[in-house]
């Protein structure tokens, strides 16, 4: 039934083990067991220093083991055959499923990180490419599990997958000190569809789900082949230290994102009205040594540094696209319902959306607005039940909120704020509003918002609102 990979303990490393056990196994179509004690050391570790691939047919069940990026080592620690050969080769029913205590863990960073023309990155020179620190990346595989794994300190993102269909991720745990740059969770990229993501826990430095389709180096073309379609993401219980998103969803170049589920996100991170505005960003603060080693001492410690993100679901960009930005109609059908954010804004919406809805929201802590509109075309989107926590009260810093590379600008102190969208058919539904706000509504906008049973009577329902009629009051 499990191949024994004692079988290969005489290979040279516990890469070329583990890969030895797998070509093994798809021969003879038995699952590889991968234990706790390492047969080939006597060690209850196993230290990765080349990719593991896994190939079609391949099920990996890791019991009780830790796997380990070797220091200076650069690349995957797992993918598949298919991510080698650019997308050419589909595969299929790939699996890889923990028992136990099962951790994946980027170890010791090797310096290697994004420059992303924002932040400063690492005085190493760049040798490889930062993707090559992605701890796990498939492409094009069709029934792709993995589950029950605890992922730590990845040194890229954790979990890269592009052209996954009909797939499943589910519990897996983080756990992030947030010492680099860009430690994404899980990341759908271009060509994924029907696929569900659940049961997630932990932290990262970065979004926890990233939701994304553009024009980056991709087998996928902007059409059916590489949209991103049928997404579930439910039962997140998490947060951020690195000052980003939980869930993030951004599509350009012609790419199409729709179909997206969106539901019961807890944000768990300790609060206080001592934090700052967002968890510091490692892409701002990381530091490194003369040899591109990161210094200990910008590791972030819970309990010492509040952490907060900027959004608990941030959905389309002004930035980050290669020829052109999203077009209206190119982001719908989102659904997003039942969360509990201390975010500095619960949704977080740019460019454009069309025929969204978004339900029982509730804003506790330090959050501060449950919605916020940026510069685009918004239309037949719909909130449904916003509740901030009686006590709930925004930072003094969130009073002027200025994010200039992503044409961010908000002032004073309300539950949705319109950064001079143009809006068709906005509704909200059922707000009950906490004090420390200015009103319920206010910024700049073009259309109109037609609201009912919104309890403001602590707060004025519009402040300094331009061009946007309120409906329905």
């Amino acid at each position: 039934m499990y191949l024994n990979i004692s079988a290969y303990k005489s290979c040279a490393c516990d890469s070329d083990m583990l890969q030895a056990a797998i070509d093994a196994a798809q021969e003879s179509g038995e699952a590889v067991l991968v234990p706790k004690k390492n047969p080939r050391t006597g060690e209850a570790i196993y230290s990765i220093t080349k990719t593991v691939v896994l190939h079609s047919g391949t099920t990996l069940i890791l019991q009780n083991c830790h796997l380990r990026l070797a220091d200076d080592a650069v690349c995957i620690m797992l993918a598949n055959d298919n991510l080698a050969a650019g997308g050419a080769n589909p595969q299929e029913n790939i699996t890889i499923r923990g028992m136990g205590k099962v951790i994946l863990d980027g170890g010791k960073h090797n310096g290697i990180c994004e420059n992303n023309g924002i932040a400063q990155k690492s005085a190493a020179e760049f040798r490889r490419s930062p993707l090559d620190n992605r701890l796990m990346a498939f492409m094009g595989v069709k029934h792709l599990t993995i589950e029950g794994i605890t992922i730590k300190n990845q040194r890229y993102w954790a979990l890269y997958l592009s052209g996954i269909t009909f797939s499943r991720i589910a519990n897996i745990h983080f756990t992030s000190d947030s010492n680099v740059p860009n430690q994404d969770g899980i990341d759908l990229a271009t060509g994924c569809h029907n696929v569900i993501v659940e049961n997630i826990t932990g932290c990262v430095g970065d979004n926890m789900v990233a939701i994304c389709a553009r024009g980056i180096s991709s087998p996928y073309k902007p059409g059916p082949d590489g949209d991103v379609y049928n997404i579930t993401v439910r039962n997140l219980l998490v947060y951020g230290v690195g000052g980003c998103s939980i869930v993030r969803i951004l599509n350009h170049d012609g790419y199409k994102i729709y179909n997206i589920r969106i539901d019961n996100l807890i944000e768990i991170s300790p609060w206080s009205m001592d934090d700052a505005g967002v968890a510091p960003n490692p892409d701002l603060v990381t530091k490194f040594d003369e040899n591109g080693n990161v210094l200990p001492e910008t590791f972030l410690v819970p309990g010492q540094v509040g952490y907060r993100c900027e959004a608990a679901v941030i959905i389309g960009e002004s930035y980050w696209y290669k020829r052109e930005k999203a077009q209206h109609g190119d982001t719908y059908g989102i659904s997003v319902s039942n969360i509990m954010t201390h975010d500095r804004f619960a949704v977080w919406i740019n460019n454009t959306l069309l025929d969204s809805t978004f339900e029982n929201i509730r804003v506790f802590g330090n959050g501060h607005r449950a919605a916020y509109f940026g510069n685009g075309i918004m239309e037949n989107v719909h909130f449904r039940n916003i509740i901030y926590d009686r006590d709930c009260l925004p930072l003094p810093c969130d009073k002027v909120i200025d994010i200039p590379w992503n044409s961010t600008h908000a002032e004073g102190f309300s539950c949705v704020y319109f950064q001079d969208p143009v809006l068709k058919n906005v509704t909200f539904r059922g707000m009950e509003c906490a004090g420390g706000m200015d009103a319920v509504f206010s910024g700049c906008a073009q259309g109109d918002v037609r609201c009912s049973d919104v309890q403001h009577d602590r707060i004025p329902l519009l402040s300094n609102v331009k061009g946007l009629e309120i409906l329905g009051k």
